[in-house]
Parts: structure tokens; sequence; C-alpha cells
């Protein structure tokens, strides 16, 4: 009876050896891995973007041209993408001289929208297009330069700080990694149009020839708006 339990245990193992089931390796967690590059799109994530803008802004003292660069960051909820936004830029003269004549700060928050979608069976393998609408508030610092030795006389006008609302439209090409990386899941460029309204209201300016500066007539009330126009461009990633 003894002789009989090791070839027990050699049948046993021979009939369930074979379907031994092992553990799966634990997946990892916070990565999506997509099988089809033609699989439905999943916007939701972080959102850092980084771009430039370039534009004009009208109604103030002195119209003047604007370029500089924005950093943003946000959430995303398929759709819907809600950011706040820093910008920073140079104002300068809108003539030849191509004076530089002061800077600006922007501070604010932005809702984006996609109106229209077209994934990847129509765009490309993991690659989704978009066309939104944009909409927020931005406080807004200026400050202006007075001109350098030798420069021609212009007006300078106070510095300022005024609540801005903003409305935009553009284009969103956005690619997915289809392999497991965690950051960043996707990529997306961004090309758009924003125009910028904020309440006019009369300002006090110097009219200055280096350190030599004399009150300027003061500017009257009036009832429009000063305006800011910015063509943008940007790089977002989401994660």
């Amino acid at each position: 009876m003894r002789s009989s339990k090791p070839l027990v245990v050699i049948a046993c193992l021979g009939v369930t050896g074979a379907n031994v089931a092992w553990a799966d390796p634990t997946p990892q967690l916070g990565v999506e891995y997509v099988e089809s590059p033609f699989a439905p799109h999943d916007t939701h994530g972080s959102t850092l973007r980084l771009g430039t803008s370039v534009g004009f802004i009208h109604g103030q003292r002195q119209d003047v041209r604007t370029l500089g660069g924005t950093l943003a960051g946000g959430q995303r909820f398929g759709r819907l993408a809600l950011e706040a936004e820093l910008g920073l830029a140079n104002l300068n003269a809108t003539d030849l001289t191509d004076a530089r004549l002061g800077t600006q700060e922007r501070l604010g928050l932005t809702a984006r929208f996609d109106v229209l979608r077209l994934e990847s069976h129509v765009v490309g393998p993991n690659t989704l297009f978009a066309v939104y609408v944009e909409g927020g508030a931005a406080k807004v610092w200026t400050a202006w330069g007075k001109p350098a030795a030798g420069d021609a006389e212009r007006m300078v006008p106070e510095n300022t700080g005024r609540v801005e609302g903003q409305v935009g439209f553009g284009i969103m090409l956005d690619h997915r990694l289809q392999e497991p990386v965690t950051v960043p899941r996707r990529v997306g460029w961004f090309l758009g149009w924003r125009m910028a309204f904020a309440p006019h209201a009369s300002e006090s300016a110097a009219v200055c020839r280096g350190l030599t500066c004399r009150v300027a007539t003061p500017m009257p009330d009036a009832t429009y708006t000063d305006r800011t126009m910015l063509f943008q461009s940007s790089m977002q990633v989401t994660w």
C-alpha cells in the first residue's frame, strides 16, 4: 500500500499539469491601451498647453500690435475643456518704427467646446480633428514704458488693470498615443482666433520725449469698447 502513493501523485500531476492556471500579471493602473487605431477617442484627462499669440489692441490711448506667449493648464471632460491661462506679451507700435511701447500680462479662465469632431475613420489612425468654440474672462495688466533718450516724442498712457470678456473659435488636431504610455496619452495642436472686449473708460496719459513729459489732453469717456484680436497657435498634451 505504501508503494502506491508515489504512483498516485505522478498520475494526478500528469492529468492536471497541462491545465495549471497561472495568474495574469497585474495590469498597470492609469494606462490607456487601444487595440485598434480606429477605436473611438476618450478625451478625458488633465492638460498642459504652451503656445504663441499675435494680434492687435484697439480703443486705448494708443493702438498697438501684441506678440507673446501663453501657458495654460486644466481638465478635459470629453468635448468640454476648462483651462486657467497665463499670457505674457510685448506691445509694439503699429507704424514702421515697430518701437516697443510696453508689456501686458493676462490671467484668465477659459471654457472650450468641440462643436464638430471627425474621428480616426475619417482623419486617419489614432487622430481626431475638431472645430471648437471658446469663451471666458481674464484680468489684464498693461504697463507702458517711456521713450529712450533720442527717440521721437510719443504718448505714454497710464498703467492699467482691467477685466475683459473673451470669445473665440478654431481647429484642433489631436493625436492619441496607441502604446501604453501614461504621460502623455495625447498630443494636440491648436490654431484659432480669439477676440476680447473690455468697457472703455477715459485714461490719463503723458506726452514724453526721453525723461521729459507733459500731461496729455484728457481722453473723453465714450460708449464703445476696447477690442483685442489675437491669432493663436499652441501645442497641448493630455494625460
